[in-house]
């Protein structure tokens, strides 16, 4: 068995779309060979800036051969009455590319039937891998893919070689005008010359030779290990954003880490513009001295030899003494005027067409707060620190350094309105209203930040849905799937009880309040669809967090409102109950009652048309048991529901077995059914239990 290795050599891919190229590679190589009959011990993918790379291991020489059996017509029909082939026998023989002496006859629970069989003998597996390769290259999936040169194959970048060996076997075959070699080429600067491989075995080590690790772990290894060594070389604090790894990991094909510095002046800047500079800018590691503070020192990944260190650090340093000093003069220019008097400039940007300026936006934002605060019953204190967060929090957003460094809004507002001498509690309102910004982002400690970013978020959300944004497949340009699993993150975090459809409404009449032209939009219709779209999120929340997807629906399937907490204690009292006995009880009789009532709404009862005691025996168990639930569900004791619930479940079957429903009298058998109607209203008052999978039925 011969191993083989497909790479495709490129122009620099950008680094963002490595990791789900190499998912697809991966993905359509094992699609294909399994479409083609050819087994494998191992795939495994790699990928460098330059190069995507799939490497099967131990490939079978040839396909599996495959036998088949063609059912034809009835023997009856087939043959007459002497066995010799009728135009039946014929036009089946001739459509399976058989003869017709070769059919045979078996035995069937149906009678005698004519079959065909067929045998086909396994191809070469090189032969096979000429066709599947320029399939898989052609059908790997980018965000965004471009034509080059006149030829009509899509792909991220240009294709400038193709390696394709199988052993020592080239792989022939012709992609939009490029034949697949044993040819590759090293490292653009170190090694730039081709390379010939003559098998897949020397592929890795005569790539290594010529400075490129084909293998992103091992460069991420290198990486790591360089860095913590030079930082414990000069004392620091051993931090690796390791986001900013993932990415630098596909910037380079030969990793070295070197030191660089910058001028300790540049440490009176506040820490996050030093960080979002070096990070996103400079794709540098800022080096710490502790957790909270910086050493004026970074570390930048090269791609290329130590050799050269002395002079790619120095043309670093210069280029990041260019950005700090550009951070120094916004940071120097923004503070002579006070946060305060950047708010009115909010009134010449634009939020969203149609939707008003950022000014409108922040006016909704302090009405919105405010009407968030009463509900949660907040302090008099908190709220006014609240609302004047409301007001500044989006004034950074017309600062020199916000539009030079967009990352840094709400890090900026936070210390610009601490150099404003703004209260504590209002500067870090300012920054928690954005969070989370990623996912695994830290929520919003304080109250302010909480309150404050869920209304920028709801805002928002309602603003796209109004103006027909809502996102669409795998589109979401204006981030809104994250921006509501950040709200929604931060109620359930801290349980914060209050009702989503109450906010989405309170919302929207604050739209049609500031928006200039009439919105034409039927409310209901979009109250429903942002519910809906909110629910999702909170689902998908749940499935993550190991929940069962039945008892998801069953609750949300009740809920009106959007109290997500409601629905987390909800969902967590039938977990609780869901392996004991009782609860497959209560699951048993609702679904009874539930199946026969579900097509009538009537609810009325004639007590006087109740005579068997069965009958009479399960009214008085509703009369006796519908308050008490209905206290329950106000103080939202949900255990204490199924425990009543489980104590209506013997009335129930008693009922089932001793009365006849479907009585012949109209009116009883009305009166009848209106009383389980009434039962399974009661069954369903935490959930809909017809949404549960019993335990007997997952089993099954």
């Amino acid at each position: 068995m011969n191993n083989v290795v497909l790479e495709i050599g490129t122009e620099e891919i950008p680094a963002q779309y490595m990791e789900n190229a190499l998912k697809d590679l991966n993905r359509l190589a094992k699609k294909y060979l399994e479409e083609s009959r050819i087994k494998y011990k191992e795939i495994k993918v790699y990928g460098t800036p330059r190069r995507l790379i799939l490497f099967i291991f131990h490939i079978r020489e040839k396909q599996e051969n495959i036998f088949q059996k063609i059912k034809g017509p009835a023997y009856s029909i087939a043959y007459n009455n002497d066995s010799q082939p009728q135009k039946p026998a014929l036009k089946f023989a001739q459509s399976t590319g058989i003869n017709v002496e070769d059919l045979i006859v078996e035995d069937t629970e149906k009678g005698k039937y004519i079959f065909a069989t067929k045998s086909k003998i396994g191809q070469p597996t090189i032969g096979i891998l000429s066709q599947i390769s320029p399939k898989i290259i052609k059908n790997i999936q980018f965000p965004k893919s471009m034509r080059w040169e006149g030829k009509s194959l899509r792909f991220i970048r240009p294709i400038r070689w193709i390696l394709a060996l199988y052993g020592k076997e080239i792989i022939k075959f012709n992609l939009n005008g490029l034949d697949s070699e044993n040819i590759t080429y090293g490292h653009r600067l170190l090694a730039p010359q081709k390379i010939k491989i003559s098998s897949t075995q020397e592929y890795f080590k005569k790539l290594e030779k010529n400075y490129v690790i084909v293998d992103p772990k091992i460069r991420e290894n290198i990486i790591k290990t360089d860095i913590k060594q030079i930082i414990k070389e000069i004392g620091g604090e051993k931090i690796i954003n390791e986001k900013q790894l993932k990415e630098i990991i596909y910037l380079v094909e030969y990793p070295n880490a070197i030191l660089g510095k910058y001028d300790k002046e540049y440490l009176e800047l506040p820490k996050d513009v030093l960080i979002v500079v070096m990070e996103k800018h400079q794709k540098y590691f800022p080096v710490f001295k502790n957790k909270d503070e910086l050493l004026p020192l970074f570390i930048v990944i090269i791609n290329n030899s130590k050799k050269h260190a002395s002079k790619i650090r120095e043309g670093n340093e210069n280029v990041l003494r260019a950005r700090l000093e550009d951070a120094k003069f916004f940071y120097q220019e923004d503070q002579k005027i006070p946060l305060e008097k950047s708010v009115d400039k909010l009134k010449n940007v634009i939020f969203q067409e149609k939707l008003g300026s950022l000014f409108d936006k922040k006016k909704r934002l302090e009405l919105l707060c405010d009407y968030i605060s009463d509900s949660l019953r907040v302090k008099q204190k908190v709220k006014k620190d609240l609302l004047r967060s409301a007001h500044l929090c989006k004034a950074d957003l017309v600062t020199e350094m916000v539009k030079e460094f967009p990352e840094l809004q709400g890090s900026t507002g936070k210390e610009y309105a601490i150099l404003s001498n703004e209260k504590k509690e209002v500067a870090e309102a300012i920054f928690e209203h954005y969070l989370p910004r990623f996912p695994g982002d830290r929520l919003p400690v304080t109250k302010s930040g909480m309150i404050l970013g869920i209304a920028d978020k709801v805002d928002t959300i309602i603003g796209c849905f109004v103006m027909g944004l809502a996102p669409t497949g795998s589109q979401d340009p204006y981030g809104l799937r994250r921006q509501s699993r950040g709200k929604i993150a931060i109620i359930l975090k801290n349980n914060l009880e209050i009702s989503l459809r109450d906010i989405i409404q309170k919302s929207l009449s604050l739209y049609k309040e500031s928006v200039s032209v009439e919105l034409k939009i039927d409310e209901n219709k979009v109250v429903s669809q942002i519910l809906s779209f909110l629910k999702q999120r909170l689902k998908n929340i749940f499935l993550e967090d190991g929940i069962r997807y039945d008892i998801i629906d069953a609750v949300l399937a009740v809920d009106n409102d959007g109290d997500v907490v409601d629905i987390k204690n909800r969902i967590k009292a039938i977990e609780e109950l869901y392996n004991q006995p009782i609860f497959r009880k209560i699951l048993n009789s609702s679904n009874r009652v539930l199946n026969l009532s579900k097509n009538n709404e009537e609810t009325e009862i004639d007590q006087s048309l109740l005579k068997e005691k069965a009958e009479l025996n399960l009214y008085h168990s509703y009369e006796s048991i519908y308050p008490r639930t209905r206290k329950f569900i106000f103080n939202k004791e949900y255990k204490k529901i199924f425990k009543l619930l489980g104590d209506l479940c013997e009335p129930v079957d008693e009922f089932f077995d001793q009365v006849l429903v479907m009585d012949k009298d109209n009116n009883i058998r009305k009166n009848r059914i209106a009383l389980i109607k009434k039962i399974g209203i009661l069954f369903n008052q935490v959930a809909d239990l017809s949404k549960i999978v019993s335990t007997k039925e997952r089993r099954e």
